[in-house]
Formats: C-alpha cells, sequence, structure tokens
C-alpha cells in the first residue's frame, strides 16, 4: 500500500539495522541520513522534497544501512515491497530516477572516500 504519512522534527523514520517494510518519497520537509561510525552519528546525506529513501534495503532484501531522521516537520509518500515493486514495474520513469538517484549517491560516496584517503595521507 502506499500513503501520506506525517514524522514531526528530529523523530525516527527508520534505524540502522531494522529490517525494511517501506520507502519513502518525501512530499514536504528534509530528512537526514546518518550512519554509525565508531559509535559516533555521522551525516550521509540531507534530502529534500521530491527525493526518496529506503529503497536499497527493499530492492536488495537486506538491513537498513542508515536512520533517517526529519529535519523538519515532513509528510512522506509511503510505498511497502509490493506497492513498491508495482511502481518499477509499470513505471520506467521512475525506475528511471530511481537508478539515477541510486547512481549519484553511490558517486558522492566515493568522493567522500576518496577526499577522507585524502587527508590520511597528508
Amino acid at each position: 500500500m502506499s500513503e501520506y504519512i506525517e514524522i514531526r522534527k528530529d523523530h525516527t523514520v527508520f534505524r540502522e539495522g531494522e529490517i525494511a517494510t517501506n520507502m519513502y518519497v518525501i512530499s514536504q520537509g528534509q530528512i537526514e541520513l546518518t550512519k554509525q561510525i565508531r559509535n559516533e552519528a555521522v551525516t550521509v546525506a540531507i534530502l529534500n522534497e521530491g527525493e526518496f529513501f529506503g529503497e536499497m534495503a527493499l530492492i536488495n532484501q537486506k538491513k537498513r544501512t542508515c536512520t533517517a531522521i526529519a529535519k523538519s516537520n515532513v509528510v512522506l509518500k509511503q510505498y511497502n515491497q509490493e506497492k513498491f515493486a508495482e511502481l518499477l514495474a509499470n513505471n520506467t520513469g521512475v525506475s528511471l530516477r530511481i537508478i539515477e538517484g541510486l547512481a549519484e549517491r553511490l558517486e558522492q560516496t566515493t568522493k567522500r572516500i576518496a577526499s577522507s584517503l585524502d587527508a590520511e595521507c597528508v
């Protein structure tokens, strides 16, 4: 099922390590994605209206790789596994947008890792 949900500022949408049941599209507000590294929450991304998150764990059927926190009051369109699969199968535009988003995130992560390695070598 897909439905709209509201999450208040500073509340958690999901936590790293949880089993995924939904993915989300931000209709209003801002989401921060964090990853636990050496017992510290490190910001991975700040997402805004129109962006999506939570899809990776549904696609690869693994646990959440990060925590999603509302940076403001947010409205999210929520898709469960079945509706997400239907959306991808029936809408090539959405499928392409998901692929583009994943590629962009991979590029940003690669740059961040390279930058971090450069800083360690100095």
